[in-house]
């Protein structure tokens, strides 16, 4: 690969999450988060989280492949063989339950800094997009060996749609996180569970969406799901930064 190549892939995979991360920190018009602290989460989500993301879900593989596991007999091994029941499992299943687990940990590093329920958003949301400029190098990597054409497609679809869900569930781990951390220290039990769990919804909406195309042999799926990921994204995204915005404000 050339020097070129590699600077266009890592700039069209890592401005456009740390626009957004400009963008969602600076939403805050009182008691801003540190850049220290949420470029620190940021890194963390686009390293640690990715690479044990990448452990988990090879192993979660590896087990559902398994000689005599039961979810071997039960999804992969019948006749006649169906490969996109192994597509939707993974995609829309397996990588939310594991990505937005690993992204909560960048929040838990940070988590005794927290000052006010919205600061979850902000590092929920900087660990997403760590997260997501990193997972758009592999795929934008990808894409360039496809042809010019090909990246330029990816590189602006995953700007758009995949990076802003990142940073959106994330955001939403995050502030179940964050909730549980301010509500223990006055004695109150709270738990970010619900919230993870929202979180891996709608990822797994958002992925259901893209792998659309593999389940129905039709020409439009593929557009259609593309679309509705994209919208559903960029409201999902909009939506939080107005809640952000909002709960800074005491409304």
């Amino acid at each position: 690969m050339e020097t070129w190549e590699l600077a266009i892939i890592l700039l069209a995979a890592i401005v456009p999450s740390l626009i957004y991360l400009i963008w969602i920190r600076n939403s805050e018009r009182y008691n801003r988060e540190s850049w220290m602290r949420v470029l620190s989460v940021f890194v963390f989500g686009m390293i640690v989280s990715i690479l044990a993301a990448m452990v988990l879900e090879s192993v979660a593989v590896e087990l559902l492949y398994a000689s005599g596991s039961i979810f071997s007999g039960g999804l992969w091994s019948y006749e006649p063989y169906d490969p996109t029941v192994e597509i939707v499992v993974l995609a829309v299943v397996i990588a939310p339950l594991v990505e937005e687990w690993t992204k909560g940990w960048g929040v838990l590093t940070v988590r005794y800094k927290v000052r006010e329920p919205e600061d979850g958003l902000v590092y929920g949301a900087a660990a997403g997009l760590g997260f997501a400029a990193m997972e758009n190098v592999f795929y934008n990597s990808s894409a360039l060996l496809s042809g010019f054409d090909v990246f330029l497609s990816t590189a602006i679809t995953r700007a758009v749609a995949s990076t802003l869900l990142h940073a959106t569930a994330s955001a939403v781990v995050g502030y179940g996180i964050a909730r549980k951390s301010l509500l223990g220290t006055r004695g109150v039990g709270a738990s970010w569970l619900p919230y993870y769990l929202a979180a891996v919804l709608l990822h797994g909406a958002f992925n259901g969406f893209a792998v659309a195309g593999e389940v129905w042999d039709h020409w439009a799926i593929p557009l259609i799901g593309l679309i509705a990921a994209s919208v559903m994204a960029v409201g999902m995204f909009l939506w939080m930064r107005h809640r952000l915005k909002a709960m800074d404000r005491g409304w």
